[in-house]
């Protein structure tokens, strides 16, 4: 599947930019009023275009009162297809294959109009998640199951579990040291129904969502913490307007937050995700691998 016109048109644009920038250069003495703003545009558009979508960031984030003693890579929104490529996954890859953690956890949205949406090329395009020496769990995304878009859902689990990737929708999952990892699948498509998280849970429990709004279907019965993804940070993370694009219905941007329900307060880490959706671009908010240290 070739990315849609809208999208081939952005791509040709973002390389379009060069030239433009010598144009500017070439006439900003006669243009001198307008040349300084319009290059220093030209730049952050460059910048967001080539530069920052390729960056891979490392935060690491301790998040004490878990009841888990474990320390957890997570990533989101790889987003696979249009923009990014199984060469930005080995990079990604090598990354997560270096952390000291016991588990790599994928929040959803690891495709975005892929060029195959058979499982032969879909398991092409996720190769190196499948050659990491930790285990990898994932749940779905919106994009995934293609909302918008085709569904390409069947093909992606039987892609991922060929690879050794486990998709835990639905599941749970116990970990070393005695407590559970859980999965919810997306919200959009209407499977984050987490009837199957026992009230009060037996274990400490950590439930892995791709939206971060799912966390009003929990109680802090059912979850000490809810990973997710989704958000993208904004993506273009200009003060005091991305978060009127993020779509979150509940206030969720990045990091931890609480969510206040009828049950009491859940406790959710959102991370910004790898890749990009609408515009191949990425300001002040880099791709980024969260490296969760989760304590007692």
């Amino acid at each position: 599947m070739h990315p849609p016109l809208t999208q081939q048109t952005l791509l040709l644009a973002g390389w379009l930019l060069w030239p433009l920038l010598a144009l500017v250069l070439w006439r900003r003495r006669g243009r001198s009023a307008w040349g300084w703003p319009l290059l220093g545009g030209l730049l952050v558009l460059t910048w967001a275009r080539f530069v920052e979508p390729q960056r891979i960031v490392l935060r690491q984030t301790t998040l004490h009162g878990t009841g888990v003693r474990a320390d957890l890579a997570l990533v989101s929104d790889l987003h696979l297809g249009a923009y990014k490529d199984t060469a930005f996954l080995r990079r990604l890859a090598a990354r997560l294959e270096a952390l000291p953690v016991e588990a790599v956890l994928v929040a959803g949205d690891l495709t975005y109009a892929p060029p195959s949406r058979d499982q032969a090329g879909l398991q092409a395009l996720l190769a190196p998640l499948g050659r990491l020496r930790h285990p990898v769990y994932a749940v779905l995304g919106n994009h995934d199951q293609q909302r918008p878009g085709p569904d390409i859902d069947r093909p992606l689990r039987t892609a991922l579990d060929a690879l050794g990737v486990q998709v835990i929708e639905g599941r749970r999952v116990p970990m070393r040291g005695g407590w559970v990892l859980a999965g919810l699948g997306d919200r959009w498509a209407g499977k984050d129904d987490p009837h199957f998280l026992p009230t009060p849970a037996p274990q400490p429990t950590v439930v892995l969502a791709h939206n971060p709004d799912s966390a009003v279907r929990l109680t802090p019965a059912q979850a000490r913490l809810l990973l997710a993804g989704h958000t993208h940070g904004g993506q273009l993370r200009i003060p005091w307007l991305y978060r009127r694009v993020i779509p979150s219905a509940y206030g969720f941007d990045r990091g931890e937050q609480w969510l206040a329900t009828a049950h009491g307060r859940v406790r959710v880490f959102t991370t910004t995700g790898t890749g990009e959706t609408g515009l191949p671009l990425r300001l002040f908010d880099p791709p980024a691998i969260d490296l969760l240290h989760l304590r007692p």
